[in-house]
């Protein structure tokens, strides 16, 4: 049986002030053009189209995609998008409804909505989720902001939303203002996940018994689910999976693992992704890489041995909103990369991006930004039934975008296969391949990071080279086989441009 943790209670009024009034100010505004834009991307020079799918949308939160719509001319299919001020709009057929298939605001006790959701069953039971912040008058009589995160079910009739019921109340009351937010993922035993925010209390994300700053797993009538890690435990609460979390973003389940990833925001800086294990600690506000809005260093260490560290990292923050990982085929290049969503870098408007994360079996390997150029907050990433990413801006004229592949730029050309790079004998601190990034692990003569180049050539022209497998060595990376550090990913280069280099670097084992 596990016993709750010990908290160590500091204080940030100053943080707390400051937090409620940045999110209270009033952003610049960037408009949007008609586009399309067009890029070309790292990862095999591939170039990408963004396009308007539409737009008029009030900021939107997410997007639920209705099964078994998708034609050939709406190939994203029909969805329900939510909108934060309590609306969701409806897209079908190609094109956004103008009036709202439902105002929860006029039906809830509400303050803010967040997510849709289908149920896994949802062409069958039609069946639909809300998240949102409830308000209540304080139980003290005084006057003021008092609310939690409550969970609605629904149903979807096609042209309207019926037989709403609240399933589901967040042991999350509070009469702070700001720091909300919530998101919600169904996994494949049906469970549901649910993320409490920290709602601005220093407290509360530690102890067992509140929902603030938890991720939640329940079942889809809103009980807790069976086997969640604090089961039984004295004064915990049986819904909490983990706990320690600021700000959860998103989830999404990583496509080889099956692992639950999550993206949460820090304060200035420490916006991380994590992956979330049953009865983890994941820190909130004990450790942090963050600083208050005062300036201050949030925590007073980074980390500790009992809470889990963050698998990705942002200093400063890029106000990460959500993630997603690519598994589609139309962007060949992009298969199995995490895509995470921000609305603002540095805490300078318009700085709202798209960042493209690629790993191997080792970690992380590179970083890309994408859109940097458009300025806009970029709310939602997720994948369509056609293979393709969609975006949704959260702007007062908010916007559903497109990213499609249009070809590929050819890189620079290699030198001929099989031309010695060097004379023999010719003593060099020069790297090959400098249109790749080679330079940085490898030189022709003398060891750096890896190995020389003569030394790879020696070892394989020594043992019957499979061109092949070094050519995929380069591209997926590994362990090293020479004692030296993890061999980097390049997945940006091709298989073809791959079998040139090693037979580049392989001529060199004629030369000694």
């Amino acid at each position: 049986m596990r016993s709750a943790p010990r908290f160590v209670q500091r204080s940030s009024a100053i943080g707390l002030l400051l937090a409620a009034g940045v999110q209270a100010q009033q952003l610049p505004v960037y408009p949007l053009g008609e586009g399309p834009w067009e890029y070309t991307t790292y990862e095999q020079n591939t170039r990408i189209r963004l396009s308007v799918v539409t737009r008029g949308l009030f900021h939107p939160w997410t997007m639920a995609l209705l099964p078994g719509t998708a034609t050939a001319a709406n190939p994203l299919g029909d969805a329900l998008i939510s909108e934060r001020r309590g609306t969701v709009r409806l897209f079908r057929d190609g094109t956004l409804r103008e009036e709202p298939i439902i105002d929860l605001s006029q039906i809830l006790p509400f303050d803010q909505l967040f997510d849709v959701v289908l149920h896994p069953d949802f062409a069958t039971n039609h069946i639909v989720y809300f998240n949102y912040m409830r308000k209540a008058p304080r139980p003290d009589g005084t006057n003021g902001y008092y609310a939690t995160t409550a969970l609605v079910r629904a149903r979807f009739e096609g042209e309207r939303i019926v037989d709403l019921k609240e399933i589901f109340e967040a042991r999350a009351w509070s009469k702070n203002f700001g720091g909300a937010t919530s998101r919600i993922m169904f996994m494949p035993d049906r469970t549901l996940w649910l993320s409490l925010s920290h709602r601005l209390d220093l407290e509360a994300p530690q102890r067992l018994d509140s929902h603030i700053g938890k991720i939640l797993r329940l079942n889809d009538d809103g009980s807790p689910a069976a086997g969640n890690p604090f089961a039984g435990v004295a004064g915990a609460l049986p819904e909490i999976y983990s706990y320690g979390i600021r700000s959860a973003m998103g989830f999404t389940v990583h496509p080889h693992t099956g692992a639950v990833w999550e993206v949460e925001n820090g304060p200035q800086g420490g916006d991380e992704v994590n992956v979330l294990r049953a009865g983890a600690n994941y820190g909130w506000p004990v450790v942090s890489y963050g600083r208050d809005y005062d300036g201050k260093p949030m925590a007073s260490v980074p980390w500790r041995q009992d809470m889990e560290p963050p698998l990705l990292s942002w200093i400063p923050s890029i106000t990460v909103s959500s993630l997603s990982f690519y598994t589609g085929d139309r962007i060949p290049a992009w298969k199995n990369n995490l895509f995470v969503s921000a609305m603002i870098a540095g805490r300078i408007p318009g700085t709202g991006h798209l960042q493209r994360v690629v790993f191997n079996d080792n970690g992380e390997q590179r970083r890309e930004q994408l859109f940097n150029d458009l300025q806009q907050r970029i709310r939602y990433v997720g994948q369509g039934p056609d293979g393709l990413l969609y975006l949704l801006t959260d702007e007062n004229d908010g916007v559903l975008l497109r990213i499609e592949q249009i070809g590929t730029t050819a890189p620079a050309p290699l030198p001929a296969a099989g031309t010695p790079a060097v004379a023999p004998g010719q003593a060099v601190s020069t790297a090959l391949f400098p249109q790749h990034d080679c330079a940085a692990c490898h030189e022709v003569e003398r060891r750096t990071v890896g190995p020389s180049y003569r030394e790879i050539a020696r070892h394989y022209t020594a043992a019957r080279p499979d061109i092949d497998a070094i050519a995929r060595r380069i591209i997926d990376g590994g362990s090293g086989n020479f004692g030296e550090a993890a061999m980097t990913a390049h997945s940006g280069i091709s298989i073809d441009a791959a079998r040139a280099m090693v037979r580049q670097i392989l001529a060199l084992g004629s030369t000694d």
